[in-house]
């Protein structure tokens, strides 16, 4: 019996979270061919644009205070986060609190942000840059290149395939 109903809780689980990223996706402006994986959390989905066959794996963050711009065939591995807003550092008390500064985030076409990558307020990622896994994007990244660390440098351009 304890089986039975761990497997409908279990499929009541996938469910609600099918539902739950069905509700985000239908407020989000997105591209065809779109893919995001359950555990999506999303802060103001209508400030979200997703360019044709992005890939949003599990357990990412959106919070799109400001608008979040994301390329065409972009991937976005588990675990990231991409944050529009911060509080002043300068105030204290409630003041810091009360107060948030939202800066826009720009995602080229064609990257990959490795998995657990942190992308803060008021960057631009160029086209065809990776970032790799852990990295803590706080500054603008030139396009066509390979970015790792905290704070995110480039230290290679990407390698092109030939085919």
């Amino acid at each position: 019996m304890s089986k039975l109903l761990d497997r409908i809780g279990h499929k009541l689980l996938a469910w609600m979270e099918m539902r739950r990223v069905a509700f985000f996706r239908a407020k989000m402006n997105i591209g065809d061919g779109v893919r995001i994986k359950p555990g999506l959390v999303v802060k103001c989905p209508g400030n979200i644009f997703l360019g044709n066959k992005v890939h949003i794996n599990v357990n990412c963050l959106l919070q799109a205070h400001a608008p979040i711009y994301v390329g065409d065939m972009t991937m976005i591995a588990a675990n990231c986060a991409v944050v529009t807003a911060n509080h002043d550092s300068g105030l204290r008390g409630t003041d810091a609190l009360n107060t948030v500064i939202c800066q826009e985030v720009n995602i080229g076409s064609n990257c990959w942000l490795g998995a657990g990558v942190l992308v803060l307020p008021g960057v631009t990622i160029g086209d065809g840059v990776v970032v790799g896994a852990g990295s803590v994007v706080v500054k603008d990244l030139p396009p066509e290149t390979v970015c790792i660390g905290s704070p995110a440098k480039p230290v290679k351009e990407r390698p092109r395939k030939v085919q």
